[in-house]
């Protein structure tokens, strides 16, 4: 904020035709705004965000002319906070982003990994008696894959796993920790919160009564 006085010397007994003079002057200045509020008073603006008030009174012999000058905060305050709101929605989509980036190559990095540790041959595939625990058939289409898969790259089936073991789930009884969601084999989970105590995926403590 300024505040400041211009001072027209032994000019009192012309203060009438000072002001109409000024009026024409300021109206026809570089301002944006120009609002003659009373005899000597005017509302003014430089332009976006600033606002001012000219006054012209007498001071002894001397004309004083004060203007009071602004730039409107709370505007700015808004527009800055607008503006943070912004970068923070962009931020989050940029990360979200990201995360697809890191999502769907370790996607296309395990259905390649699957191609070629398991090609679907037409004749059914051999797989030795020491290595079958390696592999395991998909639950969607029956296509031979590697045991460490997530998903089936013949139809998209998904590999849900054991929070417990990290074995495919397959048909058997399974159940979920109820603060997580986390699935497991219902055997596994409730040994495992027998002797721990607690999720293996969450690390919440639980009760073998809690289960689902």
């Amino acid at each position: 904020m300024a505040d400041f006085e211009m001072v027209v010397p032994n000019s009192a007994n012309r203060y009438d035709e000072f002001v109409e003079y000024l009026d024409q002057q300021i109206k026809f200045s570089n301002l944006k705004r120009v609002i003659r509020l009373g005899r000597a008073s005017w509302d003014i603006s430089g332009g976006f965000l600033s606002k001012g008030r000219a006054q012209i009174y007498l001071r002894g012999n001397d004309i004083i002319c004060r203007i009071n000058t602004e730039v409107e905060i709370f505007p700015i305050i808004l527009i800055i906070i607008l503006t943070a709101l912004i970068g923070l929605i962009i931020l989050v989509i940029a990360l979200d982003n990201q995360k697809r980036i890191e999502r769907e190559v370790r996607r296309a990095i395990e259905s390649a990994k699957t191609q070629i540790l398991v090609r679907a041959p037409k004749k059914p595939v051999k797989i030795r008696v020491e290595d079958r625990e390696k592999f395991m058939d998909c639950p969607g289409c029956g296509k031979t894959l590697y045991e460490e898969a997530n998903f089936c790259p013949y139809c998209g089936f998904k590999m849900d796993r054991c929070i417990v073991c990290n074995r495919f789930l397959g048909k058997g009884k399974i159940t979920k920790c109820p603060y997580c969601s986390g699935l497991a084999h219902r055997d596994h989970l409730l040994e495992y919160v027998k002797v721990k105590g607690q999720c293996p995926a969450c690390g919440k403590d639980l009760k073998i009564h809690e289960l689902v």
